[in-house]
């Protein structure tokens, strides 16, 4: 019979929020490009300082550096799905609520990754086709009230 893998229990609001400051703490290290300061190992340091951390905070489960690991890079793409839903709101024109707050932990990732990793105004070297329509109807406007009968 095959032996069941006991799963740990699901991270907290707590938990995460702690390890997005403390991914924020040492983002230097952990966001950096290789290099003679930014090593594999000094990285793989980093996560096992940052679990070590958790696992002081909250002793009930014990947290690894990979699974600190994999968690942020969970809580990197629900907070960028979060962050840009916030932006999408926060453009729309025309009465209602005002748009819902990010959340601590997608407040504090978007801290972590910057303004220029989260976006979604779309490519840089893109046309914005109203913007062109809009040109054109001004420019046909134009040419229909100077033109000469």
């Amino acid at each position: 019979m095959e032996k069941k893998r006991n799963r740990k229990p699901n991270w907290t609001e707590e938990q995460s929020l702690l390890l997005a400051q403390l991914v924020n703490d040492h983002k230097g290290m952990l966001r950096g490009k290789f290099g003679p300061t930014v090593t594999s190992q000094g990285k793989r340091r980093a996560w096992d300082t940052i679990s070590q951390t958790i696992n002081a905070s909250f002793p009930l489960v014990v947290r690894t550096g990979d699974d600190c690991e994999k968690r942020w890079y969970v809580l990197q793409s629900k907070a960028k799905d979060e962050i840009s839903a916030h932006k999408r709101e926060s453009s729309l024109t025309g009465g209602g609520p005002p748009a819902k707050r990010l959340s601590q932990v997608a407040d504090t990732v978007f801290q972590v990754l910057g303004h220029s990793e989260v976006s979604v105004t779309g490519l840089p070297t893109g046309i914005d086709t109203s913007m062109m329509q809009a040109l054109e109807m001004q420019q046909s406007n134009y040419q229909s009230n100077n033109s000469i009968p």
